[in-house]
């Protein structure tokens, strides 16, 4: 019942503070041209931000154990490096995390008419708060602590998809995405079964003009990096602290599922695009390690 009260609690909060900022902002017309459209973008995204920020909490609390240090704290964690946590899987999850937080809202921004690069303004800047708010009160976790390197991640996530998204024929050329597998060390947990996950860095051939009518449109150039061997229960198993670096060429599932992006598109289309932007399938690409 807690987790209930404050999922709602604050998601009511939000929507109630960002309309009244919003309509404060319009009412009192002090704010430049450039800085009413972000008013009105983040208003725009109210209730998205709102269900986003209850999940987060209620995460936090039930997952992250928010609140159970009485003072605030700070960690440092280190980056990639054999002697942190997971090797740096935790740290490409924030990226991962604030990258699809911007993708998706900006997608609804999107779908409403605004430009590509209002749409990421936005989407980034509530992207970043978010993650942001998330390092403040792991500042009052005993796990976890105040992170530098993660709150840094949160951001270059966000700053790559706002790059994307603003480049003109980016967005049909990469995508950063986490492909999973349940480890079976943990429960299905995708952000945080660190031995079931890789990220993958695709370049897709469909994105190039030469190439948007060859057979070439359904392949694409892929790089990654996973760790394996950091948890303690695969260190009970036996098995050592590994990183591992890839390449390979993988199937464009957009590509071959959905066809080449149009102007106007369905919703469930939409969906489906952004569902293969962020995620990749297991047995869907040939790699050398």
């Amino acid at each position: 019942m807690r987790f209930h009260l404050t999922y709602g609690l604050s998601v009511t909060i939000f929507c109630i503070a960002i309309s009244s900022w919003a309509e404060q902002a319009r009412a009192q017309d002090k704010l430049a041209p450039a800085a009413s459209a972000v008013v009105e973008d983040v208003y725009a995204l109210r209730w998205e931000t709102g269900l986003l920020i209850g999940g987060v909490v209620s995460t936090g609390m039930r997952r992250w154990n928010w609140g159970s240090s009485a003072t605030f704290h700070t960690s440092q964690e280190g980056w990639f490096g054999m002697n942190t946590a997971s090797g740096g899987a935790d740290k490409l999850g924030h990226a991962m995390s604030s990258y699809a937080i911007t993708n998706i809202l900006s997608e609804q921004l999107l779908r409403e008419g605004r430009s590509a690069q209002q749409a990421a303004l936005a989407s980034m800047l509530i992207a970043d708060v978010v993650m942001t708010g998330i390092e403040f009160f792991d500042g009052y976790s005993v796990e976890y602590g105040w992170s530098n390197e993660d709150l840094l991640m949160g951001w270059l996530g966000s700053g790559l998809a706002y790059w994307r998204q603003t480049t003109p024929g980016m967005r049909e050329k990469l995508d950063f995405r986490l492909e999973y597998q349940p480890s079976g060390y943990k429960k299905f947990t995708p952000l945080g079964d660190y031995a079931g996950q890789k990220y993958v860095v695709a370049l897709k051939l469909s994105g190039f003009k030469n190439l948007q009518d060859s057979p070439l449109r359904f392949l694409e150039l892929q790089t990654g990096y996973y760790t394996r061997g950091f948890s303690l229960e695969e260190q009970a198993k036996g098995l050592e602290p590994s990183r591992q670096g890839f390449v390979g060429i993988g199937v464009n599932l957009s590509e071959l599922l959905l066809g080449r992006r149009e102007s106007a598109e369905s919703t469930a289309k939409r969906a489906g695009r952004l569902f293969f932007e962020h995620l990749q399938l297991p047995l869907t690409a040939t790699r050398v390690e």
